[in-house]
């Protein structure tokens, strides 16, 4: 007796068949029929209101033969069309597990002038801000979505976004104009100059006198109104660390850079160790940072 080959893929899978609240019900007056077959049961009331495009479609006249419940025949396949009916639908719960199913569900919205469910849709790409900012960015230029462009362009900035460059392009960019483009990587490299500058001149920075008698070796600074300063080897060394790791990452948190540890360990005099770095690393400079890169807009 032979074993079943598990390798075997099955050709043909069994049919989605839609569930509760979609489901042949009392009260559906309306059958949506999915691209394979799928019927799905629901109420020509509650599509209006969502849709124009389907309050129109409802609107025109039913030839005399028509079934008691009209079927709609529609592009979209079985599992797309539950998604999207999740979105809005009394008794339903979105079920988006992956970006791609996302972005399907949202050119249907699209597609059907869903206006009222856009919010919703927003909320759920904000998850992916994070992990796929590139996608998300190219999502919001498609649709001209420029809160969302800019949430995502900020986020690109805790990867090493021109490095890329070098490398085949992003297939989360596709469908993206070379302008859309263009300014991501303009304000990715705007931001690093900024934040460039913030540690390269400390103009914004109150330097403690402690470090002004320190015994520690001495290298000059630039700080405000233009003028240097003798400051301790050590600190200079961390500030043009960090200052390169910014450069190709903005968004870079300057307390887990290597820098910071290597300085942190560092021999220092009595008189630096009085100065509080670990707080001018997690607070000064971050909220300086912050202020700077806040005054780059994104251009959309």
């Amino acid at each position: 007796m032979s074993c079943p080959n598990s390798d075997i893929i099955d050709s043909n899978p069994s049919p989605f068949i839609p569930t509760h609240p979609f489901a042949k019900a009392a009260g559906a007056d309306t059958i949506l029929r999915s691209s394979d077959g799928a019927d799905f049961y629901v109420h020509h009331a509650i599509l209006s209101l969502v849709s124009p495009v389907f309050e129109t479609m409802f609107s025109l006249p039913q030839a005399e033969s028509s079934p008691t419940v009209p079927n709609i025949d529609l592009q979209e396949g079985s599992a797309t069309l539950d998604r999207v009916l999740r979105f809005f639908y009394p008794a339903a719960q979105p079920n988006v597990a992956t970006l791609e199913e996302l972005q399907d569900v949202i050119e249907v919205l699209m597609k059907y002038d869903m206006q009222c469910v856009i919010p919703m849709a927003k909320q759920h790409l904000e998850k992916y801000h994070s992990s796929r900012p590139l996608a998300v960015y190219a999502i919001a230029c498609r649709y001209r979505w420029k809160d969302v462009a800019v949430a995502a362009a900020r986020e690109s900035l805790n990867h090493a976004l021109r490095a890329r460059l070098l490398a085949d392009a992003p297939p989360d960019l596709e469908g993206v104009t070379a302008v859309a483009y263009h300014n991501l990587l303009q304000y990715h490299f705007r931001c690093g100059e900024a934040a460039r500058s913030t540690t390269a001149q400390l103009r914004w920075f109150s330097w403690p006198t402690t470090l002004d008698y320190c015994r520690c070796n001495k290298t000059p600074v630039m700080f405000a109104d233009d003028s240097y300063r003798q400051a301790p080897v050590w600190f200079s060394q961390y500030l043009t660390g960090v200052c390169d790791v910014l450069t190709v990452i903005p968004g870079s948190n300057v307390r887990e850079t290597g820098t910071f540890y290597t300085t942190l360990w560092q021999n220092k005099c009595d008189r630096c160790c009085q100065f509080n770095f670990i707080n001018f690393v997690t607070s000064q400079l971050p909220a300086q940072l912050k202020v700077e890169i806040d005054e780059i807009e994104l251009r959309f």
